[in-house]
């Protein structure tokens, strides 16, 4: 049998690493297009063919140290209810932040997050959230469960966070009237798209403290990322995103990030979403984490 992928086909660093990826392969609770669970390996896989050069700030990312966090039983993983996977998740992270590693998460669904989130927010009681999402993520429980993908700005809030959302441009009734119930201001892509204006804005609202960014691809349009599970037009383009990014990496202390809701495309398909999002990782650790 093959190993397992590694992060940019460097050597898994073990003990020694400083950043580890921290792979959630889970789809329970998404509820249109299904194969998020794929998402975690499709991404290690495809970032083999990734440049380890960065050619923007002329970074070489083999300088860094890498491993590589699977669940035990990657199926059983799967079956938990979310209640438990954010459990199991935050124990993860828990253990790589007590060993003094960064963690980038790789999903998976966008229920995954909470798990990471939770952990660093016991370590940053004054942590603020950057969300790239289509969807507002603010309904209080989806499907019977709190922790569903439709749910995660929503626990956010819960503890006291309020997310700086960009790239939104599709909501329910309910969560229309709790950003104005709430006075929350969001990025709506329509305003934003090919825009850096609003970027001081955002610094504003992260306003000095650590951050965790969390990414959710159908964030992009589906134009330039249509493996992912509620692909809504109107989206981000690479250069929006990796614009943002990079301001946020220059200007921020970033303790955390996660990239979500990859579903490949079936055998044989284009491999432009995974190799994408495998992209978006080498540039989230050049951007905020070069000088580990």
């Amino acid at each position: 049998m093959d190993a397992p992928p590694t992060f940019l086909g460097l050597p898994d660093a073990g003990e020694q690493a400083r950043i580890a990826l921290v792979c959630a392969p889970y789809d329970l609770t998404s509820t249109y297009g299904k194969g998020a669970d794929l998402g975690p390996e499709a991404l290690l896989a495809a970032s083999g063919s990734v440049e380890t050069w960065d050619e923007e700030l002329g970074h070489d990312l083999e300088r860094g140290r890498y491993t590589v966090w699977r669940p035990d039983d990657s199926a059983a993983f799967g079956r938990l209810p979310p209640e438990e996977m954010v459990t199991v998740l935050r124990a993860a992270h828990e253990s790589h932040l007590a060993a003094g590693r960064i963690t980038l998460g790789l999903g998976g669904e966008h229920s995954i997050t909470y798990g990471q989130f939770a952990a660093l927010h016991t370590r940053h009681p004054d942590l603020a959230v950057l969300q790239i999402d289509a969807h507002l993520d603010l309904r209080d429980s989806y499907d019977g469960s709190k922790h569903n993908h439709a749910c995660i700005a929503a626990r956010f809030l819960e503890d006291g966070v309020v997310p700086v959302q960009v790239g939104m441009r599709s909501c329910s009734r309910e969560e229309a009237e709790l950003v104005a119930e709430r006075g929350l201001s969001i990025f709506w892509a329509r305003e934003i798209v090919g825009t850096i204006g609003y970027h001081r804005e955002v610094l504003d609202r992260l306003a000095g403290r650590p951050v965790f960014v969390t990414v959710d691809l159908d964030g992009f349009d589906p134009s330039v990322v249509p493996a992912t599970g509620t692909p809504e037009p109107g989206g981000l383009t690479w250069l929006d995103v990796v614009r943002l990014a990079h301001m946020i990496g220059r200007h921020c202390t970033v303790v955390g990030a996660d990239i979500t809701e990859l579903a490949p495309e079936p055998a044989g398909r284009s491999k432009a979403s995974e190799f994408l999002a495998a992209r978006l990782a080498a540039k989230l650790v050049t951007y905020f984490w070069r000088d580990l």
